[in-house]
C-alpha cells in the first residue's frame, strides 16, 4: 500500500518537458507556420527544426500521465469514493480553469476583430463561449487558418480530461473484479485507436477524439504494471522498452522524420509515439534512477508544478505578443531566440497569477458547497 502511494518527483519533470514542448509546437504554429514562413525563420534553425514542428504530441504525454497518476492515487478507493466526491473534486478543480481562459481567449478574439487581423474559422458566440466554460465539446473556434490550433486550450483538452475521469470512475466501479477491469481499460485503448482516424469532425463529436482515450487508458495500465509487477521484471522490461525508444529516436533523428513516417503516414507517428515513445518515456520516468534522479532536478520539478498552469494560458500570452506586434506595425522581430525566450519566460508569472486566481475560484466553490 505505501509503495503504491509513493511520489515520484520525477514525473513532475517529465511534466515540465511536455509543457516545454507543447509551448515550442504552438510558437511554431502561430508565428512560422500561419503565415506561411519558411523553416529556416525558426530560432537556433536548423537544430531546432525537428523539436518545433513534432513536439504537438507531448499532449498525450499529459493524458498518459494523468491516467497513471489517477489510478495511482485511486486504485484501491475508486469502490468507495462517491461519484460526488470524485468528480466534484476534479470537475471543481477545472471550472476556475475553463472560466479564466476561455474569457481570456474571448478577450483576444475581441482584440483581433478590432484591429482588422485574421477571422475565426467558426464563429465565436455566446452560447460556444458557455459550453466551454462548462467543459463540453462544440468543436474548436479559431484564428489560425492552416493549424485548426485552438484559441482556447480548454476546448478540447479540458472536456477530455474531465471524461477521461469519468469513464475511469465508472469502469472502476463496473470492473469490481482486477482482470474484468483492465480489459475494460484495454477495450477502451482500442476506441481510442478506432476514433484516433475516424472521428467526425462535428460539433460535441468531437469529444470522442482518440487522442485522449489512449494515452489515458494506456497510462492506467501502466500503473496497474507498476504496483503489480515485481521490481526486476519493472527495471527488466523498462530498460528494454527506453532503450528501443532511445535507439528508434536517433535513427529517425539521424534519416529525418519524413523519411521514417512519410512511408506509414502522419497517423502512425502519433500512433507510435502514443503506443510505444510515450509509455517507455513514462516507465523510464518512474523506475530507471539515471533518468528519474535527471528529472527530479528541483527546478525542472518546480516547473513542473506549474505545468498545468502554463499550458492553459500560453496560447493566450503568445498570441497577446502576436497581436500587439502587430498592431505597432510589427516593429519587434519575434523570431530572434532572445524575442522567444522572452516570450516563454513571460508566460510563467502568467502562470502564477493564474494559479492564484483559479485556488480563489475553487476556494469560493467549495464554501458555498458546504454552506449548502
Amino acid at each position: 500500500m505505501e509503495k503504491r502511494k509513493e511520489r515520484f518527483e520525477s514525473i513532475s519533470g517529465l511534466r515540465a518537458m511536455a509543457c516545454l514542448c507543447v509551448v515550442c509546437y504552438h510558437f511554431f504554429c502561430l508565428f512560422i507556420d500561419d503565415p506561411g514562413l519558411g523553416r529556416d525563420m525558426l530560432p537556433w534553425y536548423p537544430a531546432s527544426r525537428y523539436f518545433f514542428e513534432y513536439s504537438k504530441n507531448a499532449v498525450e504525454m499529459f493524458f498518459l500521465i494523468s491516467g497513471f497518476l489517477i489510478a495511482w492515487h485511486y486504485r484501491d478507493k475508486i469502490q468507495t469514493i462517491s461519484f460526488r466526491t470524485f468528480f466534484g473534486r476534479h470537475y471543481g478543480k477545472l471550472i476556475g480553469a475553463s472560466l479564466v481562459v476561455t474569457l481570456w481567449a474571448w478577450g483576444n478574439e475581441a482584440m483581433r476583430n478590432l484591429a482588422g487581423l485574421q477571422a475565426n474559422q467558426m464563429a465565436v458566440t455566446p452560447i460556444r463561449i458557455l459550453l466551454s466554460v462548462l467543459m463540453i465539446n462544440t468543436g474548436w473556434f479559431t484564428s489560425f487558418r492552416q493549424t485548426g490550433l485552438p484559441v482556447c486550450s480548454t476546448m478540447w483538452f479540458v472536456n477530455l480530461l474531465v471524461l477521461c475521469y469519468l469513464l475511469y470512475f465508472v469502469l472502476g466501479r463496473i470492473g469490481r473484479n482486477r482482470y474484468l477491469f483492465l480489459g475494460l481499460c484495454i477495450c477502451m485503448v482500442i476506441v481510442g485507436w478506432i476514433c484516433l482516424e475516424h472521428t467526425p469532425k462535428l460539433p460535441f463529436l468531437w469529444t470522442f477524439n482518440g487522442r485522449a482515450y489512449v494515452p489515458f487508458f494506456l497510462g492506467v495500465l501502466l500503473c496497474e504494471f507498476q504496483a503489480s509487477a515485481s521490481e526486476t521484471l519493472r527495471r527488466y522490461v523498462t530498460w528494454v522498452w527506453t532503450g528501443f525508444v532511445a535507439v528508434f529516436f536517433v535513427y529517425h533523428m539521424i534519416v529525418g522524420f519524413e523519411r521514417v513516417f512519410g512511408v506509414f503516414g502522419t497517423m502512425n507517428y502519433v500512433r507510435y509515439f502514443e503506443f510505444i515513445a510515450a509509455p517507455g518515456i513514462l516507465l523510464g520516468a518512474v523506475n530507471l534512477p539515471p533518468l528519474r534522479k535527471a528529472l527530479s532536478w528541483e527546478p525542472l520539478c518546480a516547473l513542473g508544478g506549474l505545468s498545468a498552469e502554463i499550458y492553459y494560458v500560453h496560447n493566450n500570452v503568445l498570441e497577446d505578443y502576436w497581436i500587439l506586434n502587430r498592431i505597432t506595425g510589427d516593429r519587434v522581430n519575434l523570431l530572434a531566440p532572445a524575442a522567444f525566450l522572452l516570450m516563454l519566460a513571460s508566460v510563467i508569472p502568467w502562470a502564477m497569477l493564474y494559479r492564484y486566481l483559479k485556488g480563489r475560484l475553487y476556494g469560493l466553490i467549495r464554501k458555498t458547497e458546504m454552506r449548502k
